[in-house]
C-alpha cells in the first residue's frame, strides 16, 4: 500500500492546522509567511494522446534551507488527469535516488502525505505532506514525489501546462512555526501530434454524435456521417447533410444500421483547437462541457430527435456534441431529424404493411424495410431505424 491518505476537505485543513502550530508545541504568536525564491521542478514527460498509457511525473525541489513540511496545489489542463485509484490519487512520496525524507528504525519514511483530486475545485490536485514528529527533510533540495497521470484523445499537442499554486513550505521547532510561500509557477510537459481515439455508435439507437481532433477519410465501413446545417422549412426538423469523411475538431451526427466501436488514429494540428467546436448548428466539446441550455440527441422511444436541455445540466463528454439554436430562432421542446433538403424522415411506428405499398428509392416493390435504408411509403420517405 503506497504512503498516501486521501483526506477529506476538512481533515486537510485540520492537518495543515497541526503544520503551523507545529505539532506538540504550539507557537508563541502567528507567524505571517515570508516570500522566498525557493521553487520545484518537473522531470522531461513526453505525452501520447489517447495512449492507455500512464505517465509517471516527478515533482523536485530546489531550495535554501532544510523544510520540515510542505503543501501545493497543481491546477491540470484539459485532457491531463491525475490517476485515481481505490487509495485516491496516485501520489506517492520519493524514496529512490536523491531521497530527502529522513527514515525511522525500521527503514521507511516517516513523512506522510496527504492528497486530493477534484475536490477543492475541478482537475486541481492539493497536496500536503508532514510528520507527526515534526522531523526535518534531510537536504535543502532534491526529489519530493511523483504522480502518475492519463491522458485523452484531446489533448492539445505541444508544452502541456501544469499551474502551480499556494506552493508552500514550513519549518517548525519546538519554539515556533514558520511559513515560506513560493512564487506561482508553471511545469511543463509535452504531448504529441500524434493521437488515437474510439469512435462508438449505439446499435439500439443508431444514431449519435462525434467530434475528433483529427481527419478521417474514408468512413468505416457500415458509418455513415452528417452535419447539420439548419431547418427545413416547416422549423421542425433539423436538416441533415451526408459527408464522405470527418474532417477535424468538427462536429457531426454518425448513424450505423447495426451499431459501430473502433480505434482511430491521426495527425492533429494544435492550431485548430479550441475547447469548444462548432459548425453549423451543432457544437462539439473538445473538452468535457457542463450545458443547461440546447439539445442534446437521443432516442426515447420514437426515434433520434434533439431533446432541449431546458435547464437541466448536462454534462458532455469529450468528443461528444450537443446543438444550439439561433437566437432569433423560436425554441422548440423537441426538434425531429431530416435527410436531405426535402423530405422529412422519421420512423415507422406500426408495422409496414399497415402503410400501404412499399418501394425503394429506384421504385422497387419491397415487402419489408431493412435497417438503415429509406423506403417511400404512402408517398412519403421514411427511414428504417430497427
Amino acid at each position: 500500500m503506497r504512503n498516501v491518505y486521501n483526506l477529506s476537505i476538512r481533515a486537510w485543513l485540520l492537518s495543515l492546522l497541526c503544520l503551523l502550530v507545529g505539532g506538540r508545541a504550539v507557537a508563541n504568536e502567528p507567524q505571517h509567511p515570508k516570500p522566498t525564491n525557493d521553487y520545484i521542478t518537473v522531470n522531461d514527460v513526453t505525452l501520447v494522446p489517447g495512449s492507455a498509457d500512464t505517465y509517471q511525473v516527478e515533482i523536485s525541489l530546489v531550495g535554501s534551507q532544510i523544510y520540515t513540511a510542505y503543501q501545493m496545489d497543481i491546477l491540470f489542463p484539459p485532457g491531463v488527469d491525475v490517476v485515481v485509484d481505490e487509495y485516491g490519487p496516485y501520489v506517492v512520496l520519493w524514496d529512490g535516488d536523491r531521497c530527502i525524507y529522513p527514515k525511522g528504525r525500521d527503514g521507511k519514511l516517516v513523512h506522510s502525505l496527504s492528497s486530493s483530486y477534484g475536490v477543492v475545485s475541478n482537475k486541481r490536485l492539493r497536496i500536503s505532506c508532514r510528520d507527526d514528529m515534526n522531523r526535518v527533510l534531510t537536504a535543502t533540495s532534491g526529489k519530493l514525489l511523483y504522480f502518475k497521470v492519463k491522458v485523452s484523445p484531446y489533448l492539445k499537442p505541444g508544452d502541456v501546462v501544469l499551474k502551480v499554486t499556494n506552493l508552500d513550505f514550513i519549518t517548525i521547532t519546538k519554539e515556533n512555526s514558520q511559513k515560506y510561500h513560493c512564487k506561482d509557477q508553471t511545469l511543463t510537459l509535452h504531448a504529441t501530434a500524434e493521437s488515437t481515439a474510439t469512435l462508438s455508435v449505439s446499435g439500439s439507437s443508431h444514431y449519435g454524435t462525434c467530434v475528433l481532433p483529427f481527419a478521417v477519410s474514408p468512413l468505416p465501413h457500415g458509418v455513415k456521417a452528417y452535419s447539420a446545417k439548419g431547418l427545413d422549412d416547416t422549423g421542425q426538423l433539423v436538416v441533415l447533410s451526408e459527408v464522405t469523411q470527418l474532417a477535424a475538431y468538427t462536429p457531426y451526427i454518425l448513424y450505423s444500421a447495426s451499431g459501430y466501436t473502433g480505434s482511430l488514429s491521426g495527425t492533429v494540428d494544435a492550431n485548430k483547437y479550441g475547447e469548444v467546436v462548432s459548425d453549423g448548428l451543432l457544437r462539439g466539446a473538445i473538452a468535457p462541457q457542463k450545458r443547461k441550455d440546447g439539445y442534446v440527441l437521443q432516442d426515447l422511444g420514437e426515434g433520434a430527435k434533439f431533446y432541449a436541455m431546458d435547464g437541466v445540466e448536462f454534462l458532455i463528454p469529450e468528443g461528444k456534441c450537443w446543438l444550439e439554436m439561433p437566437a432569433a430562432q423560436a425554441s422548440a421542446p423537441q426538434y425531429g431529424i431530416q435527410i436531405g433538403t426535402t423530405t422529412g424522415i422519421t420512423a415507422p411506428t406500426a408495422s409496414a404493411s399497415a402503410h400501404g405499398k412499399i418501394y425503394t428509392l429506384d421504385g422497387k416493390e419491397v415487402k419489408t424495410m431493412q435497417p438503415g435504408g429509406i423506403y417511400v411509403v404512402n408517398g412519403k420517405k421514411v427511414l428504417k431505424i430497427k
